[in-house]
């Protein structure tokens, strides 16, 4: 089944240690195959490279492809609560990796007859969207884990802090997750509550109680608006679009009775109030609905 996320593990204890892990991951993706490393980087740094499987076009020649590349960093800041920092970005290139990759793109560019093939036009438009765009879609990604997560996660310590024992993790894509959680009963006491460490590990104390209101658990105003800039920007915009949609519209109703392109301009301005509610929303509270997620 197509879906995000990394999947089979592989990996994960053969290169392990106090400094964390790597992991071989493959999925299927919004329709493509992908295979990639991952690497947990002690304490707060998990990051994915990946390649998508090759297609080509009727001719036969490659479409553009870009790789997989998502770095998190994810950096506690109290009990039951961590700031997540997200970005795209490949890993640094040795010397001798530069210089084979420009000797294969010398020989490419040597040996191609035609033109390189035009970037898709989804890569074109996603060039072109808004910045605050790409976080409300950042929001719905982290929406889709975090109910799973926050309640998983109350579940563990309710039955002794020991995933392993907790839940039942069979699949090859369960092995980074259970890597991970050895690693932090082995190397990170101080990730534990106050109630089963003792001394300077005590970590942050003990999570609170579960939120089982999901405005407050998709609260994101609290979680990411009030803190981001461009998000700010945004809904200060759609203030203003929205004082220059009512003039409008005032306008065209006057004008409707008259006119039937008033009467048009009139309908497209609700139209448009009705999107700016639903977008503002969205700086404000996610609406994901797991049980509609096929």
């Amino acid at each position: 089944a197509d879906g995000g996320g990394g999947g089979g593990g592989g990996g994960g204890d053969a290169a392990s240690g106090v400094r964390g892990f790597w992991f071989d991951f493959g999925d299927r993706t919004m329709g493509k195959r992908r295979a990639g490393v991952g690497a947990f980087r002690a304490p707060f740094v998990v990051a994915y490279n990946a390649d998508y499987e090759a297609q080509y076009d009727k001719k036969g020649r490659p479409r553009p492809s870009r790789p997989f590349n998502l770095t998190v960093v994810c950096v506690p800041t109290s009990a039951g609560r961590s700031r997540a920092i997200i970005f795209g970005g490949s890993q640094p290139e040795t010397k001798e990796a530069r210089r084979a990759r420009r000797r294969q793109q010398a020989t490419e560019a040597a040996e191609a007859a035609d033109k390189k093939p035009p970037s898709s036009p989804a890569s074109l438009l996603f060039k072109l969207l808004p910045v605050w765009l790409g976080h409300l879609f950042s929001n719905r990604f982290l929406d889709s884990d975090l109910a799973f997560l926050h309640y998983q996660e109350q579940v563990v310590r309710t039955r002794g802090g020991e995933a392993a024992g907790s839940y039942f993790m069979p699949t090859q894509s369960d092995r980074c997750i259970a890597a991970l959680r050895r690693w932090l009963s082995s190397h990170a006491p101080s990730g534990l509550p106050a109630s089963s460490a003792s001394g300077p590990h005590a970590g942050l104390g003990p999570l609170p109680p579960p939120i089982y209101s999901r405005d407050a658990l998709f609260d994101h105003f609290t979680q990411h608006t009030s803190h981001c800039r461009h998000c700010q920007a945004a809904v200060s915009a759609l203030a203003d679009w929205r004082k220059r949609t009512y003039r409008v519209l005032a306008a065209a109703l006057l004008l409707g009775v008259r006119f039937w392109l008033a009467r048009l301009v009139g309908v497209a301005c609700l139209g448009l109030l009705r999107l700016y509610v639903v977008v503002e929303k969205q700086f404000q509270v996610g609406e994901y609905k797991h049980w509609q997620n096929h």
